[in-house]
């Protein structure tokens, strides 16, 4: 239990010193998933361009 405990404590200090320490590098959330999202279309795209190129 006392791990478990432990292991919390260090996860979320290590947000907290992260946030603060590259928060002004990181995009917002809204950038992020756009990105994400960008980058899933490009990677579908590539797949259909492999199957329609291996037919």
């Amino acid at each position: 239990m006392f791990y478990r405990v432990l292991g919390f404590v260090v996860w979320q200090v290590g947000k907290w010193y992260l946030r603060r320490r590259a928060g002004a590098l990181l995009p917002s959330r809204r950038a992020a998933a756009a990105g994400l999202v960008g980058l899933a279309v490009v990677a579908l795209a590539v797949q259909g361009a492999r199957r329609e190129g291996s037919s």
